[in-house]
């Protein structure tokens, strides 16, 4: 089956906590929530801060870029709309050490993807107004 026969991909449904950051990647932006009180930035986003338990999150727009921390490749479809071979990677980001996404790379084939290898973000547009953010090399 070819990509124009694929089911189409799954659209990520927002709750309270991610409406923020998935409206943000409608934007080509990749936001997460900051501590007001401690500065920790959270991810997956959430009202309360995981290092100090204050209430007060702030929402900021990050780099996007990053460093591959770990790496696999998909070599069975798993995803409706999603053809392997695909490489996922951890993607440790440059604000703060420990923030990690786990997010499809693109932009190279999977057995060229590297531990630390900088990479940026990117946002795929996978249903009209629906954008999801991935990483390439940079």
């Amino acid at each position: 089956m070819n990509d124009a026969q694929s089911p189409q991909r799954p659209i990520p449904e927002p709750d309270a906590d991610s409406a923020p950051y998935w409206q943000a990647a409608s934007e080509g932006r990749l936001s997460l929530p900051q501590c007001a009180a401690c500065g920790r930035i959270a991810f997956p986003p959430r009202q309360i801060c995981p290092a100090c338990n204050a209430s007060r999150m702030e929402w900021i727009t990050l780099s996007g870029r990053g460093t591959v921390y770990s790496h696999c490749v998909m070599h069975e479809r798993f995803v409706r709309g999603v053809n392997p071979p695909l490489a996922i990677g951890q993607i440790e980001l440059e604000e703060q050490a420990g923030l990690r996404l786990v997010t499809n790379l693109l932009g190279c084939a999977p057995e060229a993807v590297r531990i630390g290898m900088p990479v940026e973000a990117v946002f795929e547009e996978i249903a009209p107004g629906v954008r999801l953010p991935q990483f390439r090399p940079r």
